[in-house]
Parts: structure tokens; sequence; C-alpha cells
């Protein structure tokens, strides 16, 4: 069975398969999950070469472009039921795994500036899409987040404070050697 994803995740996957880096999506072992039934999954178990093993709940955000600055941060919103899930799930798998989160950007009013910048490691070029990943740990997240909506029940992390507390995965996770 060929499982669909978005094509936040598909870029995602082909980031890592790139980098060498190892993971498992948490889709094609779902129903290992079912004892926990109610609580929202994460999307992938990651193993970069020099760091814990992070389970981690990707969240693509569509941005018009980076901003002046090159800064491609602007949405930085999650829900309170991604929070509680993957801090539940940081439990069930204990202190050798890192909760986080990867905010997925889709560049999509990138024009040639940002392309130009494609090797630079900061944007990864896939499938006719730019993206630019960056690498949050739960415990930084929840530590700076503030309310956002109460009707959609949505959190989200300021600008200033998200710069300081995620990371480009470019630097987070360095390829796997070969």
């Amino acid at each position: 069975m060929t499982i669909k994803r978005c094509h936040y995740e598909n870029a995602f996957e082909a980031y890592l398969a790139r980098r060498g880096i190892a993971y498992v999506p948490i889709e094609e072992v779902r129903h290992v999950a079912k004892s926990q039934a109610g609580l929202k999954l994460f999307d992938y178990i990651v193993y970069p070469s020099d760091a814990r093993a992070c389970l981690v709940d990707v969240k693509g955000r569509k941005s018009d472009g980076v901003a002046k600055d090159g800064e491609p941060r602007q949405k930085t919103w999650v829900t309170r039921g991604d929070i509680e899930g993957l801090t539940r799930w940081g439990d069930v798998f204990g202190d050798d795994y890192v909760p986080a989160f990867v905010f997925a950007y889709w560049l999509a009013g990138a024009g040639s500036e940002t392309h130009e910048l494609i090797d630079t490691g900061r944007y990864f070029a896939f499938a006719g899409r730019t993206y630019s990943f960056w690498l949050v740990q739960l415990g930084d997240y929840v530590r700076f987040h503030k309310r956002l909506s109460k009707r959609w029940d949505t959190v989200s992390v300021g600008r200033e404070a998200f710069r300081k507390i995620s990371r480009c995965l470019d630097g987070a996770w360095p390829a796997a050697p070969c």
C-alpha cells in the first residue's frame, strides 16, 4: 500500500535521504500506536548520526518567500493537541528521544535570490519548490508559546523568541558521514 503524504513531508523525507540521515515514517507503524487511542501521532523518528534520536512532528507552512533579511521563519503556530501528543509520546519513548517540531517552510513566493542560495544549506529544492527546514525542541517551544486562537486552540511563539530557539536543520543535523 502506498502512503500518501503532503508535499511538506515528501520534501522532508527527500532532505533526510539526500543527507543520509536515517528515519522511520510513523505512518508505516501506525498499528503499534493503537494502544494509545486518541493520542495524536507525530510523523517521524529521526536518527541523526551525532545526536539523540528525535520524535518529529512536521509542521508545513506556506510562506510568500523570505523577508528582506533572508528570514523564512514567519508562521510558528501549532495546536495544543500537537503539544499534548508530542509530550505524551516523549514520555512513552523516554529520555533517549527528543520530541521536536520541524517547521517546513515552503517558500512559495521565492524569487531568484533564494534559488541562488539553495546550496548554502538553508534552502532545499524539491519537486519544483523551495523549502527551508527549522528544528525546535518541544521543551523550548512550550517555554515560549502563547495562545494564538482560543477558537482553533492554537498557540504560537513570537518571531524573536522563535529565532532564538529554532535551528536550521542543516546545522542541527549534519549530513551522515559517507
